[in-house]
């Protein structure tokens, strides 16, 4: 049985600023504060699957600046294994640019050194491991290649991916957006029908406040969320997400590792900030009564 999380992905610092709405093009309008902190795709899910109790560890890249220290710093204080976070000279730490409102955010990327991968570095896992789009297609397909455990994919931003990635992912999780980019043209159970026939062995697509739609083996249940006063919507995906990952690590069933999944980002939206917002496992269980 895996013991282990691994995380192939991006490590940025957040910019986030809140506002009551989004600005129109070429609008300028007051925020209400400013927020900076760890994020990335893949350190946030880092995070999450560590507080809910998983072993894991990081493989990603920083800048050789203050924001690559400060980032590995604080990933290393929440428990996470840090030997595989590369510092890549000359190219700044990735950085993103939050707009929260009451009811979305918006996130514009800067890749930075998410992008400059050393193509020698060994990815193999024989755990769990989890990847999602914010580096680069190739590093994912070299990670979906040397994966003899379970791979998970999470596939965010959005971009069309090639069949022989698709036939590697153990399990593909997806939005509502994110799914209309993977298998575009269809509902969510045709596309999910889709692609297992392109080769994915499970897909989930999280449908926010709806919850959530699991196909595997060619049953798909739909999964109610769990009501929440939202906050901050910001990171709730990448909570899913992670303690989905830690829950398949500790041997539990799809179905159930999406549960916890569900609860986490729950839990996620009642507070504002990402990691900031993340639920521990005793929270979850709390939540979930068990």
């Amino acid at each position: 049985m895996p013991d282990q999380v691994v995380v192939i992905g991006s490590v940025n610092v957040d910019h986030a600023v809140r506002a009551d709405f989004f600005p129109a093009p070429g609008e300028t309008i007051a925020g209400r504060e400013v927020r900076t902190g760890l994020g990335g795709k893949g350190a946030n899910q880092a995070v999450a699957a560590r507080l809910a109790g998983a072993a894991v560890r990081m493989v990603g890249r920083v800048g050789a600046d203050s924001d690559g220290e400060k980032a590995k710093q604080r990933l290393a204080d929440r428990g996470v294994d840090v030997a595989g976070v590369g510092t890549v000279t000359d190219v700044p730490t990735g950085s993103a640019w939050i707009t929260v409102t009451p009811d979305d955010n918006s996130i514009i990327v800067v890749p930075g050194a998410n992008a400059h991968w050393d193509d020698g570095q060994s990815l193999s896992s024989d755990g769990v491991t989890l990847c999602q789009l914010e580096i680069p297609l190739a590093v994912v397909e070299r990670a979906a290649s040397e994966c003899t455990g379970t791979f998970v994919l999470n596939a965010a931003p959005a971009q069309p991916l090639p069949d022989s990635l698709l036939a590697q992912c153990d399990v593909l999780v997806v939005n509502e957006h994110e799914l209309g980019v993977v298998g575009p043209g269809f509902d969510v159970r045709a596309a999910h029908a889709a692609l297992l026939d392109r080769g994915v062995g499970a897909v989930i697509t999280t449908i926010g406040a709806a919850g959530a739609v699991l196909t595997d083996a060619g049953e798909t249940l739909e999964l109610p969320a769990i009501p929440a006063d939202v906050v901050d919507t910001t990171g709730a995906g990448d909570a899913f997400v992670g303690v989905l990952a830690a829950r398949l690590t500790a041997g539990d069933s799809l179905r159930e590792a999406v549960r916890w999944g569900m609860a986490a980002g729950s839990l996620a939206v009642r507070r504002a900030g990402a990691q900031e917002s993340f639920p521990t496992a005793m929270d979850i269980r709390q939540l979930l009564g068990s």
